[in-house]
């Protein structure tokens, strides 16, 4: 084993080379972990690889709903938003039929999961906006409304006093269920046409000193015949505050969110 030379001795891992102490003598030594061939092959990293798997299916479901959600995401989350849908991801796998590294992936199997996840985890938006808005669908989810039933100061709990008008963002993104293939040795979308596929609305701006009553936003799935059943459409509501500066509306960046709210 390579000894450490030199005045100074160090303890601990540094650019994944350890330091430690071996009867009395000094020694450095890169960790090396098992290869990719022997996790792929060897019997004893059978867990191992089959997390890998599943894995790989929850960062590409999780890839597929920010795809599908788009700008939209992008103007409400935080850092870290993605490795925390990737998370939620796989607890809806582990929810999955099959086998412990080719289970299913499909939202409606542990819809809840996603239900509340918030895309910035420091803005939750049932703590900024607290009237709980309801959604419906129609013609075989084709055509999704969600209704906000009143606005008021006292909904607006934490609306910056520089803000004059609130928006409300409306969100959908479809995601088929998808399975383990074999022969490509990764997940992929039964339905690939509707998978990834999103849509958005907004509210104009409604003035946060008066109440609104009834406020809906209707939104069109991109298809015109019967979604299948193997499609889950996933809802989002966000809030964003403006401030009327002249004839502009201008965002006030401090208080926003967006959180999804139904799986239909």
């Amino acid at each position: 084993m390579p000894k450490q030379k030199g005045l100074i001795k160090i303890k601990g891992t540094l650019n994944g080379v350890s330091y430690y102490q071996l009867k009395g003598v000094d020694i450095s030594r890169r960790a090396v972990g098992p290869s990719k061939e022997r996790i792929q092959t060897d019997p004893v990293f059978v867990n191992v690889k089959h997390n890998n798997q599943e894995f790989g299916g929850a960062s590409s479901l999780s890839k597929t709903i920010r795809q599908g959600l788009g700008k939209t995401a992008i103007a409400f989350k935080d850092s870290h938003m993605a490795s925390r849908l990737t998370g939620v991801c796989s607890k809806i796998i582990q929810k999955g039929s099959g086998t412990h590294g080719q289970r299913e992936a499909h939202i409606n199997n542990n819809p809840e999961a996603l239900i509340g996840f918030q895309l910035n985890n420091n803005q939750a938006f049932n703590q900024i906006f607290t009237a709980k808005p309801r959604v419906t669908s129609h013609n075989n989810r084709n055509n999704i409304t969600i209704t906000i039933p009143k606005i008021s100061k006292k909904h607006l709990i934490k609306a910056p006093k520089k803000a004059t008008h609130v928006q409300f963002t409306v969100a959908l993104c479809m995601v088929s269920n998808t399975q383990w293939q074999s022969q490509l040795q990764s997940y992929q979308p039964v339905q690939p046409e509707c998978h990834g596929i999103g849509t958005s609305q907004q509210t104009i701006p409604l003035l946060c000193k008066i109440e609104h009553t009834n406020i809906q936003i209707q939104l069109e799935t991109a298809f015109t015949n019967q979604n299948p059943t193997n499609i889950a459409i996933t809802v989002w509501l966000g809030i964003q505050f403006l401030r009327l500066q002249d004839t502009q509306f201008k965002p006030v960046q401090s208080v926003k969110a967006m959180q999804c709210i139904a799986v239909l």
